[in-house]
């Protein structure tokens, strides 16, 4: 059985879910703050960035406040249900690398885009070992503990719920050697081996086509939930940006259709993923 989401994704996903609908409603952060008792008007910000739990009658206190249909209400509840259960202990990974994960896990549809490096949902150990032992900064035993971490992730792309995965490669990400050339072809072949998945579908963007609006970044989008809230994730060395709202993520999106639509369609992406192994 799949292991459903952790508190956390859903705290995210109740908080954004819940500052639509404050929106909706018209309402501003201080006026939601008023209405609660709350005194700090920061707790509205906390709650609804997913860093807060609230207890059953503040959620209550705000399905009434917002107005909300049946539906909704009885969605917010659920998820406000599970946003208050306890978190996992702590994992290997840093604090904005732990949201993504948390986020990886709940999402029905993850997008990636692909400029030089494959993310770490679909990297073969060698090729994530490759690629963690040229930073020299983790110890031997905690870039097992990564790698092991990052192959576990896999399983989830096979899983009864798995997510639709959408990935557009650009072929520079086919054409760099990490780790060598054997090391190459395993992840090539791997690749490969996921597009026979019914979910998954890879697309190679070729030099060919030119600029484009997502030229020279790499980044994901996560949708989740019903109604669907969305994320841009941006990774860089040393930390994250997680956007949540337009219109910063109506710019990711319009990129990744924009690069999608640009690529190739799915046999000749599958041609060049043969062809780029020799």
């Amino acid at each position: 059985m799949a292991n459903p989401p952790p508190p956390l994704a859903r705290r995210i996903e109740l908080g954004a879910l819940l500052r639509t609908y404050r929106e909706r409603a018209g309402l501003e952060v201080g006026e939601v703050a008023e209405a609660l008792g709350w005194t700090y008007v920061q707790k509205v910000g906390l709650m609804e960035s997913g860093k807060r739990k609230l207890a059953p009658l503040e959620v209550n206190a705000l399905l009434d406040l917002y107005e909300l249909g049946t539906e909704e209400r009885e969605r917010v509840v659920e998820l406000g249900k599970e946003a208050r259960k306890r978190d996992a202990g702590p994992a290997f990974a840093a604090d904005w690398a732990q949201t993504y994960l948390a986020l990886e896990v709940a999402a029905s549809h993850l997008k990636f885009y692909a400029e030089e490096l494959l993310p770490g949902l679909l990297q073969t150990e060698d090729y994530a070992r490759a690629i963690l032992e040229e930073g020299r900064s983790l110890t031997p035993r905690e870039i097992d503990r990564a790698v092991a971490r990052r192959a576990e992730r896999q399983h989830r792309l096979t899983e009864p719920n798995a997510p639709r995965v959408t990935v557009v490669l650009s072929e520079s990400v086919l054409r760099r050697g990490v780790g060598g050339p054997e090391v190459r072809r395993g992840q090539l072949d791997y690749l490969r081996k996921l597009t026979d998945l019914p979910n998954f579908a890879v697309h190679v963007l070729p030099f060919s086509a030119g600029a484009h609006l997502a030229l020279g970044t790499s980044f994901t989008l996560l949708h989740l939930g019903d109604p669907v809230v969305t994320f841009a994730y941006i990774e860089a060395l040393t930390d994250s940006d997680f956007l949540d709202r337009p219109p910063h993520t109506e710019v990711y999106i319009l990129a990744f259709d924009r690069a999608h639509r640009a690529a190739l369609p799915r046999a000749e992406s599958l041609e060049m993923l043969d062809q780029a192994k020799f």
